[in-house]
């Protein structure tokens, strides 16, 4: 084998090890989204549940950007202030975009809720958290489909 074939062989693996590389840390960026919309999800269901077996309202707040958070009750000025159960957003890669200009919340024994939704994004994309009038939480990828989820439609 000559230097100059050597040498092909050396780029060609250095190529596929960068592409490589690349598509790990998307799907890394794609887990951690994921992730942070199901843990939300498990927040909201919580709020729900609790809202539902004590016949209370839950009118969520949102206070949106990297590190937001999302909580209910009285609003508090930032996110480590807040009292209560509060879902925060501990990544510094993942911003709470956009909430519902509506009070979207859950309304006790009823079972409903004022439909809203809430959006998480990063570099791999975004996902958006779908509450509807019947209390039912969905997630759903805005743009394209991310990790076998849907997008919105």
């Amino acid at each position: 084998m000559s230097l100059i074939e050597m040498m092909v062989v050396v780029i060609i693996v250095a190529m596929c090890a960068l592409w490589g590389m690349h598509s790990w840390r998307g799907y890394q960026q794609a887990l951690k989204l994921e992730q942070h919309a199901q843990r939300l999800r498990l927040y909201l269901y919580g709020v729900q549940t609790e809202a539902n077996n004590h016949n209370r309202s839950a009118v969520l707040w949102v206070m949106s950007g990297t590190g937001g958070c999302v909580g209910t009750g009285l609003r508090s000025v930032d996110c480590t202030a807040a009292g209560g159960k509060v879902f925060v957003v501990n990544d510094p890669e993942i911003e709470l975009l956009d909430f519902s200009d509506n009070a979207t919340g859950f309304y006790g024994l009823r079972n409903s809720a004022m439909p809203g939704h809430l959006t998480l994004k990063n570099a791999a994309g975004s996902l958006r958290l779908v509450l509807s009038a019947r209390g039912r939480l969905r997630v759903c990828s805005e743009h394209q489909s991310l990790l076998g989820i849907a997008s919105c439609q």
